[in-house]
């Protein structure tokens, strides 16, 4: 029998039959829809036979589409390899795929399997989510651009970057079971994700630090650390050398994680470090610099013997609100060390979840700057109202009228000097604690012996003689001090009778009796108009002695300016006893409280001074020290001279600039 030759018919042409071709291919899952691609069979742009001569010799294929044995010889060869050629572009990222192919297993037995998809679009969600970057201000939201279900495998395609964060979820939970993900097509050039080692180890711990972050409860669990799977696979805690290194540069990560400090500080305000066999701080010290403003810290399960073990954290995170520290041997080795702990932080609301202070104790204390001493009541003892006469004179007249009071209480002999104290503390509870200080018109005749170093300049800001110091004074911005009667409590006013005042008169080789006045307050400074323009802060000593137009004369005057600090720092406890100066009751000295018997709290305070003197240590650090040596001073010292190598920067007082 002989076959009937039938002529095929015509292939159809024009855009519509190239999108149905298209459509068919990508649904055999050969094609991405509308991209072509290079090595499928023609398929592609170019839809149509090759027209024109061909290189190699061959005759041109006839009009009817029948191709010589040759040209469906190749095209079978091509067709076989197509589909291998097309993933393993896709899977490895490059440049004709875009994206990279990975496989998620063992998903298909979970909880979720009894869905309509069988959790296939929860799955997905899951995935998008957890391996999404929240942490900080460098936020990446991972997207899974194709999936498709092939027998209990989910494939998926994501950007390279993409992959990153999906494959750090390897072996993780999801609803019940814990799935696999791993990339197809075997390794990838890691160009294409990271490009040297050191970028790969900044993306494991990032990876780290993002899977153990909670982005709704602002809480970083770095808790056994030494078991994550991830690490241990790093092999991170096999050496010392590479255990130490560990807690800091994940630490740096996290830093670089935020733009800003206060952003890092509002994205993270709990951390975990339970249960990571530390004997001290030594390994974890830096997270006090990462995370200065931490409200919640547990330090549960750990093996933390002694409270000297957690020194290092003493007076750091001053934000703390609750700290746990259960499950160490200090808890049997030192039944009272809460009290110390307690102490290192101000603002500690709970202790291994018991309440140790209200909010209102909180409140109260924020009142006062947390000395090594307590606040005591100004001090002044007054001789025939001389003294109470002086302040309330004085500062009226240097508001209305400078000049009357420079001729009333300054003569020849009187010094006057003012310094710029621009270092000093603002008031914590203004909200606008960085606005500048515009100390301009101060500064050319500000006498700051730190800042002035040379003698003879020294020496021109110090004004003495009536006109001299009427001229100084007159120089000053116009002021508006508050009313000593009506608005004391923003008044802090000693006085003392002091001998050896230098006699005016000359008739008293050896001095007089005299006056020593510490006024510590505030004012309005005026434009020239009258009208507030700045409120600043100000300390001013006297000393007084007989003579002058009013029978008092003003021997030496300094005057001390700062930005406004609020009145925290000397209000008393007992200051609702007082209204003004004149009616000042003589309080008893209160106990002190920490000192061994018999030294008093000014004794206390003289030790703790020539300490800093001779040590160079800050306040704090000079009362601690003599706190451990039961106020034995020659003990301090020699404490000091073993210590104090290992000392931070921190415990010495730094030179203002």
């Amino acid at each position: 029998m002989v076959a009937r030759h039938t002529a095929p018919r015509a292939a159809p042409r024009g855009p519509a039959a190239t999108r149905r071709a298209a459509m068919k291919a990508d649904r055999d899952g050969d094609l991405t829809m509308g991209l072509p691609v290079k090595g499928r069979g023609g398929v592609g742009k170019g839809t149509g036979p090759p027209t024109g001569p061909r290189k190699d010799g061959a005759s041109k294929p006839s009009r009817g589409g029948i191709l010589g044995a040759h040209a469906q010889r190749e095209i079978l060869r091509q067709a076989s390899g197509t589909r291998d050629v097309a993933m393993r572009e896709e899977r490895t990222g490059g440049a004709r795929g875009g994206l990279v192919e990975l496989k998620v297993t063992g998903w298909n037995k979970s909880k979720a399997s009894g869905d309509a998809d069988g959790g296939v679009s929860s799955l997905i969600r899951w995935l998008e989510k957890k391996a999404s970057s929240r942490l900080g201000s460098r936020v990446r939201n991972v997207k899974i651009k194709k999936s498709q279900v092939e027998g209990t495998d989910l494939i998926v395609k994501v950007a390279p970057d993409d992959a990153v964060g999906l494959l750090r979820m390897n072996g993780f939970g999801w609803a019940g079971v814990n799935v696999t993900v791993e990339r197809l097509g075997g390794p990838v050039d890691s160009s294409s994700v990271v490009s040297s080692d050191a970028e790969k180890t900044k993306a494991m711990l990032r990876g780290v630090l993002e899977r153990r972050y909670d982005h709704d409860a602002k809480f970083l669990n770095l808790s056994e650390l030494a078991q994550d799977e991830e690490l241990k696979s790093q092999h991170i805690f096999d050496l010392k050398s590479t255990a130490s290194k560990f807690f800091p540069a994940m630490m740096r990560v996290l830093e670089l994680s935020c733009d800003k400090p206060e952003e890092r500080d509002a994205a993270v305000t709990s951390v975990s470090l339970s249960n990571n066999d530390l004997a001290d701080l030594t390994a974890v010290t830096t997270l006090s610099q990462t995370l200065p403003k931490l409200h919640n810290l547990d330090l549960s399960n750990n093996k933390f013997e002694k409270l000297e073990h957690l020194h290092s954290w003493r007076r750091r995170f001053v934000n703390l609100q609750h700290l746990i520290l259960t499950g160490n041997p200090l808890e049997q080795n030192d039944p009272n060390y809460h009290k110390d702990v307690i102490s290192w932080y101000p603002n500690l609301r709970q202790l291994n979840g018991i309440q140790v202070r209200t909010d209102e104790e909180i409140a109260k204390k924020s009142r006062t700057i947390d000395l090594p001493f307590p606040v005591r009541s100004p001090h002044f003892k007054d001789e025939g109202g001389i003294a109470e006469q002086f302040v309330r004179t004085f500062f009226a007249g240097f508001d209305n009228d400078r000049a009357a009071l420079a001729l009333h209480y300054y003569d020849e002999l009187s010094e006057f000097s003012y310094a710029v104290n621009t270092q000093a503390p603002r008031d914590p509870n203004n909200p606008r604690r960085s606005e500048p200080g515009e100390w301009e018109i101060y500064l050319k005749n500000s006498r700051n012996l730190k800042k002035i170093q040379q003698l003879p300049a020294r020496q021109a800001r110090k004004y003495g003689g009536t006109q001299a110091v009427s001229e100084a004074i007159a120089m000053l911005p116009l002021t508006r001090h508050p009313d000593l009667a009506s608005e004391a409590r923003k008044w802090m006013v000693e006085a003392k009778m002091v001998p050896g005042v230098p006699d005016s008169t000359g008739t008293s080789p050896g001095g007089v009796d005299g006056f020593l006045i510490t006024v510590h307050g505030e004012f309005e400074e005026l434009n020239n108009d009258g009208q507030p323009s700045k409120k600043r802060s100000f300390d001013r000593s006297f000393v007084l002695g007989p003579g002058g137009v009013a029978g008092v004369r003003i021997v030496s005057d300094m005057l001390t300016l700062r930005s406004y600090g609020g009145t925290q720092a000397f209000e008393p406890e007992n200051f609702d006893a007082w209204t003004e100066p004149s009616t000042i009751i003589p309080v008893a000295e209160p106990a002190a409280p920490g000192l061994p018997a018999g030294l008093s709290i000014a004794e206390a305070e003289q030790m703790v001074a020539q300490l800093m003197q001779q040590t160079g240590m800050t306040l704090s650090y000079a009362k601690d020290c003599l706190d451990q040596v039961g106020w034995n001073y020659l003990g301090a010292v020699e404490a000091f001279g073993k210590v104090r190598g290992s000392l931070p920067a921190e415990a010495f007082v730094v030179p203002t600039a």
